[in-house]
């Protein structure tokens, strides 16, 4: 089916169930960003291939919504005969239905794919507009995707102690005591992510993150219910703490446990409403709470802490062996952005403990870097050619560690311009860097230091400044997160996050520079009163110095710089080969 047609049959099964319209959020039943095939609705209905996107549909018009790091690719993505297209930050989903909507109209949604909060807001805008929120058994659009792929049922393994730091049954025991406190039964947990931390596993299911697909129940006894597809988990020894069940099973354990009158924990910012509702249908008791597992998971113990260091300097030794290749023979010879892609690949594949990036690399050339989440296509892939900037965006999967970092790199004479926003950008990198700040901070207190150079010259960027890394987990991990008042968790030594503030140009450029930062303990000065806390830079790549307009930035960001640079080359040197390192010496030179 064509795209018009896959809304025309979506049109019609709405009708058939007796709603008007539907509102479906781009991602799954555990709430991933990363979608297994089979989940990728969103996608499959409108074209739109974008990481984050909701999907409106009435009977006379349609839209997607996405935030700005993708108002460029609906634009390309979207036939606009079929769809609206909006910055979704500017005008919410709820905004958008409240605006079209008709007095008593009715609005599907599947409940397994909306949390409580996204819920009671829309229901609010709609109740305004006359029209009302349906829950729906079925998704429509599973009901006329005939040919959706099977769920991936990849086989899972363990993740050794020598890397987790910490043995599944002491972590089941201390979450399942923080269920207990919170006078709950049973934890449910929806997200692959905590139950790949909780057991000590790791898997395939889900592209670019180490996840085994399933739901889990966690008693206060520590006793843990895993639903899942069995066979996967033939090659891990879980001993007598661990249930397995099938997948299927899930919701019909819900219905048991509610009956039972038992007591669930859940939180309402991590799972679907719809688990939450059906406990509660059956006559058990939700207990709205904070999930203890995500704020412990981010909080990364010494030996995860000791890993991403590693892995950060075999990974910046990759990126120096790429980089010094990019600037001494890719260039001239003509090389592509997928070419490109594809060398940094194969020259992080070379480490033995590498397991596959962690995101889909992000090559951009020239106009296509100011798409900050940009994806390169046949359609879209530029030679790098001089007079522009080249972005790489990349990462890698390691057994001990998860990488993520940014790179511009000017290819020849770039114009003065972009390299003062060049110099905007880092100055901002520089001064997150080098924060000190007291016990209870939150990352939303910080975004601004990111932003001021850019600010002052009358520029932003419409993304989160900093996110949550795991440790050979999710390369995008909550709860942390350092962005404009949407991260209100306090920053705790061990939590790994990025920092990458950028400058985007629609049809000319795009510039990003990310390092990946820990949290540590710092000294209180003499007289001092408070606890404080700082950032360690993990991430040890050059900064092309060449793009650096030396007279903007201060002394001390001169000195930050010179001594971010005789560090990588003291760490990385020894690890590359003499070209690279001769490379890396002129590219460490002071500034």
């Amino acid at each position: 089916m064509s795209i018009a047609e896959r809304l025309a049959a979506l049109r019609a099964q709405l009708a058939s169930v007796g709603v008007d319209g539907f509102w479906m959020p781009r991602t799954d039943e555990h709430g991933s960003e990363y979608l297994p095939p089979n989940a990728e609705r969103v996608a499959w209905a409108t074209g739109f291939t974008g990481s984050a996107g909701v999907l409106l549909v009435l009977p006379d018009k349609a839209a997607v919504l996405s935030d700005g790091r993708y108002t460029v690719q609906l634009e390309r993505e979207l036939d606009p005969a079929l769809f609206e297209r909006a910055n979704s930050t500017v005008t919410p989903p709820s905004t958008w239905l409240a605006e079209h909507v008709g007095s008593g109209m009715k609005i599907g949604y599947d409940p397994r794919l909306v949390r409580k909060p996204e819920r009671a807001a829309m229901e609010k805008k709609l109740a305004g507009a006359g029209a009302s929120l349906v829950a729906l058994e079925v998704n429509p659009i599973d009901a006329i995707w005939t040919d959706r792929p099977t769920r991936p049922a990849e086989p899972a393994h363990e993740h050794p102690l020598a890397h987790a730091g910490e043995d599944a049954i002491a972590k089941s025991e201390r979450m399942g005591a923080a269920v207990a406190k919170a006078g709950a039964d049973q934890l449910l947990i929806t997200a692959p992510e905590s139950i790949a931390w909780l057991l000590n596993v790791r898997g395939a299911d889900v592209p670019f993150n180490p996840l085994p697909l399933g739901f889990a129940l966690l008693g206060s006894d520590g006793h843990v219910r895993l639903f899942t597809d069995q066979a996967k988990f033939a090659g891990v020894a879980f001993g007598n703490r661990v249930a397995l069940e099938a997948y299927e099973a899930f919701e019909p354990a819900l219905d048991e446990l509610g009956a039972r009158g038992l007591r669930l924990l859940a939180d309402p910012a991590y799972s679907a409403v719809g688990f939450a509702d059906r406990f509660e249908q059956a006559g058990g008791t939700v207990i709205e709470g904070e999930d203890p597992i995500p704020l412990a998971r981010a909080t990364k113990n010494a030996t995860e802490v000791a890993g991403a260091f590693a892995a950060q300097r075999r990974d910046g030794a990759a990126m120096a062996r790429f980089l010094c290749w990019l600037t001494e023979e890719a260039v001239p010879a003509g090389v592509d952005e997928v070419a490109a892609a594809a060398r940094l690949r194969a020259i992080r594949a070379e480490d033995e403990l590498f397991r596959g990036l962690s995101f889909e690399t992000i090559s951009a050339h020239g106009p296509n870097a100011a798409q900050p989440h940009y994806r390169t296509t046949p359609e879209t892939n530029r030679q790098l050619d001089p007079g522009s900037v080249y972005l790489v965006d990349s990462g890698g999967q390691y057994l001990d560690g998860t990488t993520d970092v940014t790179r511009t790199i000017g290819l020849g004479q770039v114009p003065e311009h972009v390299r003062v926003q060049f110099t905007l950008v880092l100055k901002g990198m520089i001064e997150l860097s080098e924060a000190v700040f007291p016990e209870g901070t939150s990352g939303a207190q910080l975004d601004t230091l990111a932003r001021m150079a850019l600010w002052r010259h009358g520029f932003d960027f419409d993304h989160g400044t900093g996110h949550g890394v795991g440790s050979y987990l999710c390369v995008h991990e909550g709860p942390c997160r350092i962005a404009k008042g949407q991260s209100l968790v306090k920053l705790q030594p061990g939590m790994i996050l990025s920092n990458e503030p950028g400058q985007y140009v629609a049809g000319s450029h795009g510039i990003r520079t990310e390092n990946l930062l820990v949290v540590e303990q710092a000294e209180t000065p003499p007289g001092g009163e408070r606890k404080l806390l700082r950032f360690g830079t993990l991430t040890l790549v050059p900064i092309d110095r060449a793009m650096v307009v030396a007279d903007l930035l201060t002394a001390a960001e001169r000195a930050w710089l010179d001594r971010y640079h005789t560090r990588v080359l003291a760490e990385i040197g020894p690890l590359v080969d003499p070209a690279t390192q001769n490379w890396l010496e002129r590219a460490c030179a002071p500034l």
